[in-house]
């Protein structure tokens, strides 16, 4: 699990200047303790408000040959209240789509609009050996996705569906192999 920013690095900002690290890693924290209760080891890039250059992140992944990857953000649009909504982003189609089609596909019953699965070239998942993600769930400068990031509510619903769209995910892998 990879909670996006912290330390110097805030992320975006919403309209009354709340970071995007602050949520990212709440966000983490729950998907971590959700998984931790089914079993599952968790890594976590930060567990703290601390600076973690973007290399360490895929590196870690890479060094504890990670089965997912993912890594949790809130989007931010040009101009404050111009966008709404979830996405989901890969970077290695045969690598990582499936993983980002089963967690995405929970998302449709969240209450911000899922955008669906693109393709990104962020280098938390591009630089990665095993399947990643970044989420980017909701955005921090609309004041109506804003509402639902800071509800532990919503955060909860988020986690719940990441860590449901992982069972699916590792359920299809093991019928395959």
């Amino acid at each position: 699990m990879d909670p996006g920013h912290g330390g110097s690095d805030s992320g975006a900002l919403s309209a009354n200047d709340k970071m995007e690290k602050t949520y990212t890693l709440k966000l983490a924290k729950k998907v971590a303790a959700q998984l931790r209760q089914k079993g599952a080891k968790v890594y976590l890039t930060r567990t703290s408000d601390k600076f973690v250059s973007l290399a360490a992140r895929p590196a870690l992944a890479n060094e504890v040959h990670a089965n997912a990857f993912i890594s949790f953000h809130f989007d931010s649009s040009p101009q404050q209240n111009s966008a709404s909504g979830v996405t989901t982003y890969y970077y290695h189609h045969q690598l990582s789509y499936s993983l980002a089609h089963a967690i995405n596909q929970q998302f449709n019953n969240l209450s911000l609009k899922n955008r669906g699965i693109d393709f990104g070239n962020f280098e938390v998942i591009r630089d990665n050996d095993y399947p990643a993600v970044l989420l980017e769930m909701g955005y921090i400068n609309s004041d109506h996705d804003f509402a639902e990031i800071k509800s532990n509510q919503y955060l909860a619903e988020v986690a719940n569906d990441v860590v449901k769209g992982l069972n699916t995910y590792f359920t299809a892998s093991s019928s395959t192999n």
